[in-house]
Order: C-alpha cells, then sequence, then structure tokens
C-alpha cells in the first residue's frame, strides 16, 4: 500500500480507548443500505446472496455511504445469520428479510454443534474485509460485525421471530443445558469469526446481542453474558457490543469486556456514562425517525445527544439502532453535518 494507514490515528479507535478526539466520530449502523439511492439501484441487478458472495460486489456496497458522506468508518456489507449456513442451517434471504428452517428436536440442535473454521467456512467476508481495507482512507476505520451467540440463538430456535422469543424460552425452560451447550459453541464460533475478521483487515469489530433484551437480569447473566464474553474474549481488536433495549441490563453488558457499549435512545447517553462510570465508551444513540425531522430539528438532536454525553472522550455517535429505508439522504447529511458543527465547540 502506498501509504501505512496504521501509523494515522483513527478518531474511532482513539474514542474507544477513551482518548481524546479533534472532534466526536460518527457511522451509522446499516449505513450501506436501503436508504441510499445508489444501493437501490445496485439491487436492481443483484440479489442480497450475490452482495453478500461476492467480495468485489460486497466492497462496492461497503463503499458506497463513504462515497456520499463524510463518515469515520466503513462497516463490511454481510449479514449476522450467514455463519448459522456452516451450522448446516439452511438460511435464505429474500425480499420480507431472512428466513430460517428452525430445529425441532433435541437431536436436531445436537446435530447444529459442529467444527467451524471461519477460513474454510466464510471466506468471503475475510476477503472482502480485506479489499475494503485496502480501498478505505487510512484515517477511517474498517469494522467488522457477527451476532452475539444468545442473539444468534434467537434466530436458530424461532425460525419466524416473536416478539417475547416465546419459542427460545420454551427451549430455555425444558433443555436448559442442552442450550447452554449451544450457546457455548456459538461462543466459540462467533468469538473466532470475529478474530478471523480482525486478522483480515477490521480494526474493531461490533457484536450485536439484538434479542437480549427479552431476557430478565437473572436469565441474561445466565444465557448472555457468559457466551458474549467469552466471544469477544477472543478478539485481538476493539470490540463494541449492542443490545437493543439494553437500559435494564447496563451494568452487566459493560461486564462484557467489550470496548464500547451501542446504546439505544431508551436511555439517554448522560444516565449511561452516570451508571458506567466512564469505564468505557459509549456509541450512540439517536432514534433513527429523528432523521425525518426538518434539518434545524435534527441539528438540535444531535446537539442535545452529544451535549448529554458531554465533554470528555469515549464517544462515537451513532443512531440507537440500524437505520431505516424511509430515511432521507439529506436526512443523514444533516446528522452528520451537525455532529461536525457540534464538535467544533471541544
Amino acid at each position: 500500500m502506498a501509504y501505512g494507514f496504521q501509523k494515522i490515528r483513527m478518531l474511532i479507535l482513539d474514542a474507544l480507548e477513551l482518548n481524546p478526539t479533534k472532534r466526536r466520530p460518527v457511522w451509522i449502523m446499516r449505513q450501506a443500505g436501503r436508504y441510499l439511492a445508489s444501493y437501490r439501484a445496485l439491487r436492481q441487478k443483484y440479489s442480497f446472496d450475490e452482495f453478500a458472495g461476492n467480495a468485489d460486489l460486497a466492497v462496492e456496497v461497503s463503499l458506497l455511504p463513504l462515497n456520499q458522506y463524510e463518515l469515520d468508518a466503513a462497516i463490511i456489507f454481510s449479514d449476522i445469520l450467514i455463519p448459522l449456513r456452516a451450522m448446516g442451517v439452511e438460511v435464505r434471504f429474500e425480499e420480507g428479510g431472512p428466513t430460517i428452517t428452525a430445529p425441532k428436536t433435541v437431536d436436531d440442535i445436537k446435530k447444529l454443534i459442529r467444527h467451524y473454521h471461519p477460513e474454510t467456512h466464510t471466506p468471503v467476508i475475510l476477503k472482502s474485509l480485506s479489499l475494503l481495507r485496502s480501498q478505505v482512507s487510512p484515517e477511517k476505520a474498517v469494522l467488522g460485525f457477527a451476532g452475539a451467540p444468545f442473539t444468534m440463538l434467537a434466530y436458530l430456535l424461532e425460525g419466524d421471530l416473536t416478539k417475547d422469543l416465546g419459542v427460545t424460552k420454551k427451549w430455555m425452560a425444558k433443555e436448559p443445558k442442552l442450550i447452554e451447550e449451544l450457546l457455548s459453541h456459538l461462543a466459540q464460533m462467533m468469538g473466532d469469526y470475529l478474530d478471523a475478521q480482525a486478522r483480515a483487515g477490521a480494526n474493531a469489530v461490533q457484536l450485536f446481542d439484538t434479542w437480549a433484551s427479552v431476557l430478565s437480569v437473572s436469565d441474561y447473566e445466565r444465557f448472555a453474558l457468559p457466551y458474549a464474553r467469552r466471544a469477544i474474549s477472543a478478539v485481538t481488536v476493539p470490540c463494541l457490543y449492542y443490545v437493543n433495549g439494553v437500559s435494564h441490563l447496563l451494568e452487566q453488558a459493560a461486564a462484557t469486556g467489550a470496548q464500547a457499549l451501542s446504546v439505544d435512545w431508551r436511555i439517554s447517553l448522560g444516565e449511561a456514562r452516570k451508571r458506567l462510570n466512564q469505564i468505557t465508551a459509549l456509541q450512540g444513540n439517536l432514534d433513527p425517525y429523528h432523521l425525518l425531522l426538518p434539518k434545524d430539528q435534527i441539528r438540535q438532536k444531535v446537539f442535545e445527544m452529544c451535549e448529554s454525553y458531554g465533554r470528555g472522550p469515549g464517544h462515537i455517535v451513532n443512531l440507537g439502532h440500524g437505520i431505516v429505508p424511509s430515511i432521507p439522504e439529506d436526512g443523514v447529511k444533516s446528522f452528520i453535518d451537525a455532529v461536525h458543527e457540534w464538535s467544533l465547540s471541544l
């Protein structure tokens, strides 16, 4: 490469290390997605599987938002469910979303516990990350990601997700030891998967535990926390951890060992920071639908979010959940511009 990117400080890595930054770093969960006209145009030509299964296409899509906005990270285009195929699970990506053929019996679940090797079973994402890192400017981070063990368990067992994860909770009640065995396997898988992404070029990774918030604190401590911690402990680059609806689990989520917690909009960053006593960086947390507001109101919401966190280091600006297709591109620009404007006061 013509330049040595490792010699240049990345804003996101400094924020993750709680170092002061010249401005707040910003990126957007699901930033390479359907809100972009450029993505929708490509989607007319290619299926999701074609995007995720071809490194050149995955990189092209991953770069779309960086070509359009002043973002501080590229996140690889993929899906958290892809590694499930290495377990023999049928995963289909259709227009209405992914569908999974869920196991029905104890024997079906036991068959899912099989050897996984990232370079053999999921090589495309690793090639994609390597290519992406070579094409992203050195001051910007490249991010990988995976689903946390409990969230992967939920997708596996539910097939069609229920709001309260009733199917998953029935398995947890009736076969807790079997579920713990499967979670242990998923923790090993996701840890290996994320660390392979780091070796391929990811500067940091995000572990999505989207569905862990349906658990009580005690169930989270039994069925989610130890397995998320195990996955994170296997990774040799900084890790961000996201739970949608984290407020009742905040202190427990911080115990995963992640360098940052990605926080949804249901709790203010100021409250989260106070409860955690600045032991970890925070990411978030604007409600994605606030990007539908007029420009001046988006600016106000962004300023309120940043002021809620305060003037100290360790804040990565993001939404509190992935961006949704109905968000206008101008709303995204207003969001990013407001982050940069607020940062002038630092």
